[in-house]
């Protein structure tokens, strides 16, 4: 990741980086919980917002983060993060089955992320020597994020947070290899597509809920595979909260810019 001088003046919002770290933790795992208790119906809906609220959070700190630089490192932590977050989700899950503690899954996996994503930031800023102030943090964030994003969709996708079951419907499917990528974009884009000189958080966020509510509906679909109306439910929503939160970012994006003009669309034939 390029690092240059700080960027506490860039990084600093509108909305409090504590509220969405409180939202994405708390609300993350208790949507994640409920789903359980919810039903084939609204549970996988309940889990996948969970996963959405996750994804806001992570791209705040993908926002923080990468302001100390030029934005380039913003892919390698996404994918790096994301990574972690897979890894930590089944190996929580996996650690619950052999305790026989189910419960205990979606904990163990965000408590075994942070540990990892500590681990990877210590060994960036002391021995890569990165000379960014709050890459522990933030990485510490990122990770957790990423699986709090991972397990909510797979929970929707699997109606459960048992291992075996995810196993089933999501890494035996292939599905946890789509969950990566989309997680990821859902995560790293946001910044990326609103960095410049007058990049505005409240406009990043509103592009984190457009890029979350996009892969929710997505996530419906793959949910179809396992049967009921949890499904369609999952992508209407899904397909709502993408719509609400476009529209949003579009209005916020034309009220900053200096002028918008409509250019036509590109020639048939090359001039």
């Amino acid at each position: 990741m390029s690092a240059g001088g700080s960027a506490d003046g860039a990084a600093a919002g509108a909305v409090s980086s504590t509220m969405l770290l409180a939202v994405g933790i708390v609300g993350g795992l208790l949507c994640i919980y409920l789903s359980g208790f919810l039903g084939d119906v609204v549970g996988p809906v309940i889990a996948a917002i969970g996963a959405v609220l996750a994804i806001v959070w992570g791209a705040d700190a993908i926002r923080r983060v990468a302001s100390y630089g030029l934005g380039t490192g913003v892919p390698s932590i996404g994918y790096m993060s994301l990574s972690v977050g897979v890894i930590s989700a089944l190996a929580g899950l996996s650690l619950a089955t052999i305790l026989n503690m189910p419960i205990l899954g979606p904990i163990a996996g965000f408590v075994i992320a942070v540990i990892i994503g500590a681990v990877i930031a210590i060994v960036a800023t002391k021995i890569v020597g990165m000379k960014i102030p709050i890459m522990l943090q933030c990485t510490v964030e990122i990770a957790g994020a990423a699986m709090l994003s991972i397990l909510g969709f797979a929970v929707a996708i699997a109606g459960s947070y048992d291992m075996m079951v995810i196993y089933e419907n999501v890494v035996a499917t292939g599905f946890i290899a789509l969950l990566f990528i989309m997680c990821t974009m859902a995560i790293q884009h946001p910044f990326n597509a609103c960095l410049g000189p007058n990049e505005d958080q409240v406009r990043t966020l509103k592009c984190a809920a457009s890029t979350a509510f996009l892969s929710m509906t997505i996530v419906g679909l793959l949910s179809v595979t396992t049967g009921g109306l949890g499904w369609f439910v999952v992508f209407i929503v899904g397909l709502i909260g993408w719509v609400i939160s476009f529209r949003a970012f579009v209005l916020a994006s034309i009220n900053d810019a200096a002028s918008t003009k409509w250019a036509g669309l590109w020639p048939k034939v090359e001039q």
